[in-house]
């Protein structure tokens, strides 16, 4: 199952979430990480090795960050080698719709066809 994990500094993850659900209605495969908006959230590491513990392996993830180069897309940077997950920063709304709304399991061109028509 295609799964979209959005992950940002502060609250920007959370926003995007709920705007996305908004227009389109809630969705079971929308989930957000919000990094260091309180003391749970500070430790970033911690907060992804639980997601990756979680995580179900015949799922499909794409990890949507919010900043090329910010502590956050990092360390999901540095885990992609080890782990399977499509990581894409730069999160904007039209993107995540686009992914949301796709038909078909998710794959490097589907990815890729999200990220050109978002721009």
């Amino acid at each position: 199952m295609n799964k979209i994990l959005l992950a940002s500094h502060g609250p920007l993850a959370k926003a995007m979430k709920e705007t996305s659900e908004f227009l389109l209605g809630e969705s079971e495969n929308l989930y957000d990480m919000c990094a260091y908006v309180d003391e749970n959230s500070k430790d970033l590491q911690k907060m992804i090795d639980k997601w990756q513990e979680e995580k179900r392996e015949e799922d499909t993830w794409l990890v949507i960050t919010d900043l090329f180069g910010g502590s956050v897309n990092n360390e999901f940077m540095n885990r992609a080698a080890t782990d399977s997950f499509y990581l894409v920063s730069g999160m904007n709304l039209p993107l995540i719709l686009a992914v949301l709304t796709q038909s078909g399991d998710l794959t490097e061109e589907s990815v890729r066809q999200a990220v050109s028509g978002a721009g």
